[in-house]
C-alpha cells in the first residue's frame, strides 16, 4: 500500500490515506487488482470496475499489476466498460515502471505511462460516471492513456470533487501509436469541485490529437445548474512531450470549451487548437478565470469570448502567435483583459465586437445591451518621454466614472498601429492609475486627461511604443489605444533628467 501511495499525487494520496485510516472504511474498501490485459474476466479492468460498483458507497482502489515491466500495457476493450457508480480511484501509476512527471515546465515531460486503454475507434467513452449517481460520488483516473475512443476518454455526467491527473492523449507511447480521441474530459452540467491536472506538475495532464476539445466545461440543461468551482492546472493541451521533443498534435475545436461558471483555468499551455485557443461562450459562462497560461500558435482567437459570456477575467497570461485576434469579445460585458502579454498576433491584441478596430464614440449610446464590454472607448495618448523614468499623457472621453488605466510598453507596434502590450521582467513597464471622468458631460460624456511613469530597468537604447487600456469599475475592458513611441530626452546618462 506504501508503495502505491508513492505514485499518487499529494492531493488524492491524502484522501486515500484518510480513508484508509477509517476504522469504518478501511474494513469495507475493496483494493481490486488489474493483473492482465483482457476485455474480460477475472483480473481485468472491465471486471475491477464491476466489482467497485458492486462494493457501492464503500469505495474502491483499483491498481495495476500486469506482467513484470512497464509494457505499456494496452487494454483493448471490445465494448463499453460498466459506469462508475461510486467512489473510485484508478490508479495507473501503481503498474511497475510507471513514473510521475518530475519537470517543473510546459517544455518537458519526463512521465512515464504504462497502461493505456483503446477504444479502437469502436467505443465511445472510457471511463463514464452517470448523471444519475450522488452529488457526493467521487472518481480519479492517474496515470493512464487512451487511445481510439469516439466520444470523449473520460465523461464525467455527474458528482463532483473528481480528479484526473498525469492521464495522456496521443502520439507514440513506448511505442504503442495511439488513436486520435473525441474529447479528452467533459465536465457535464452540475459536475464541481473537479480538478484536471495539478495542483502541481506532477499531475500534468497531456492532451493532443484531439478532434473535439481537450476539457469541455458544460453549461446548464433543462434540470441542471451550469458546471462549476472546477480547477484547471498544469495541462498541456494541443501538444505532448516525449522527453525533450514537441509534438504537436491538434485539437479540431477549441482547445478548452467554457460554458460553465466560476471555473479557474492556471498555469496550463494550449496550442494549436485548429479554432480558439480557449472559449469562453453563452449567459452561464460567468465569473470564471484564466490566469498564469498561455494560449499562442492556435489557428484561431487566443481567447474567444461570445455569446453574452460576462464578468471572466484573463490576466497574466501569454497571447501570442495566435491566427486571429489575442483575445476577441464578440459580445458579452464585464470581461477584465487587463496585464497580460500580447505579442505577433494576426489580429488585434484585444478586439471587441466586429473584427478590426472598433472607432472611438459616444460611450452614452450603445448599440445593444450586450455590446462586447459595452464598447469602452479606449485612452488616447498624447505623449510618452524620459530616460529610466518617464511620463506617459493622454486623455480618456467616455462616461462619467472611475477608470482603471493600464500602461503598456512593447517593442513592436501591432501592424493596425493599435497596439499589442508586454509584461514581464524582460521588458519596461508600464504603471496603472485610476481616473475619474467628471460629471461635467457633453452628450452624456466627459474627458479626463492623465499623466502616469513608466519605468526601465535599464537605458532604453532602442526603440519601444507605448500603448494603454482603460477598465471600468464594472470589468468592461477597451480595446488598446494607439501606438506611440517613446521619446529619451535624456540629458545625461547617470539618471539626471531633464
Amino acid at each position: 500500500m506504501n508503495r502505491l501511495l508513492s505514485r499518487i499525487p499529494g492531493r488524492i494520496a491524502a484522501i486515500l490515506l484518510t480513508l484508509l485510516m477509517s476504522e469504518a472504511a478501511s474494513a469495507a474498501v475493496i483494493f481490486p487488482t488489474v493483473t492482465n490485459t483482457n476485455d474480460t474476466g477475472a483480473g481485468s479492468l472491465r471486471a475491477a470496475i464491476t466489482a467497485a460498483n458492486a462494493n457501492g458507497a464503500d469505495g474502491a482502489i483499483i491498481s495495476f499489476d500486469i506482467g513484470s515491466g512497464c509494457g505499456p500495457h494496452v487494454i483493448h476493450l471490445g465494448s463499453a466498460l460498466p459506469d462508475i457508480k461510486f467512489e473510485t480511484h484508478i490508479e495507473g501509476f501503481s503498474q511497475t515502471g510507471a513514473a510521475k512527471n518530475s519537470k517543473r515546465s510546459f517544455n518537458e515531460n519526463d512521465e512515464v505511462i504504462c497502461i493505456v486503454i483503446a477504444g479502437d475507434n469502436l467505443v465511445n467513452d472510457a471511463f463514464t460516471v452517470p448523471d444519475t449517481v450522488a452529488d457526493s460520488m467521487t472518481l480519479s483516473v492517474l496515470g493512464v492513456a487512451f487511445s481510439g475512443f469516439t466520444h470523449s476518454a473520460i465523461n464525467l455526467r455527474g458528482g463532483s470533487a473528481h480528479l484526473v491527473a498525469g492521464v495522456r492523449t496521443g502520439g507514440t507511447l513506448g511505442g504503442v501509436s495511439m488513436d486520435s480521441v473525441g474529447y479528452g474530459v467533459i465536465l457535464a452540467a452540475g459536475v464541481h469541485g473537479a480538478q484536471i491536472g495539478g495542483p502541481d506538475w506532477d499531475g500534468q495532464n497531456q492532451f493532443g490529437d484531439l478532434t473535439n476539445n481537450a476539457i469541455y466545461i458544460a453549461s446548464s440543461n433543462a434540470t441542471t445548474n451550469a458546471a462549476h468551482n472546477n480547477t484547471i492546472q498544469y495541462d498541456n493541451i494541443g501538444f505532448v512531450y516525449e522527453g525533450t521533443t514537441e509534438i504537436k498534435l491538434p485539437t479540431t475545436g477549441a482547445g478548452i470549451a467554457v460554458g460553465g461558471k466560476s471555473n479557474g483555468l492556471s498555469s496550463i499551455s494550449v496550442r494549436y487548437a485548429g479554432a480558439a485557443g480557449v472559449h469562453f461562450s453563452n449567459t452561464d459562462a460567468t465569473q470564471n478565470g484564466l490566469f498564469l497560461a498561455g494560449t499562442s500558435f492556435n489557428e484561431g482567437d487566443g481567447v474567444l469570448i461570445d455569446d453574452d459570456a460576462s464578468d471572466n477575467f484573463i490576466q497574466n497570461t501569454l497571447i501570442s502567435s495566435n491566427g486571429g485576434a489575442g483575445v476577441r469579445v464578440v459580445n458579452g460585458q464585464g470581461n477584465d483583459l487587463t496585464i497580460n502579454n500580447f505579442d505577433s498576433n494576426a489580429g488585434l491584441a484585444i478586439d471587441l465586437g466586429p473584427p478590426g478596430v472598433t472607432a472611438n464614440d459616444n460611450d452614452s449610446q450603445q448599440p445593444a445591451p450586450d455590446y462586447a464590454n459595452r464598447g469602452l472607448n479606449f485612452p488616447v495618448l498624447t505623449s510618452a518621454k524620459g530616460g529610466h523614468t518617464g511620463v506617459v499623457t493622454g486623455t480618456l472621453t467616455t462616461i462619467p466614472g472611475t477608470y482603471y488605466i493600464d500602461l503598456q510598453v512593447t517593442s513592436t507596434c501591432d501592424p493596425s498601429g493599435y497596439g499589442e502590450g508586454q509584461n514581464g521582467p524582460e521588458y519596461p513597464s508600464g504603471t496603472t492609475g485610476n481616473v475619474t471622468v467628471p460629471n461635467l458631460t457633453a452628450q452624456g460624456q466627459g474627458s479626463v486627461a492623465f499623466s502616469l511613469p513608466v519605468y526601465f530597468s535599464f537605458y532604453p537604447s532602442k526603440t519601444f511604443f507605448v500603448t494603454a487600456l482603460a477598465r471600468d469599475v464594472s470589468d468592461n475592458t477597451s480595446e488598446f489605444a494607439a501606438c506611440i513611441p517613446y521619446v529619451d530626452d535624456t540629458i545625461f546618462f547617470d539618471n539626471f533628467e531633464p
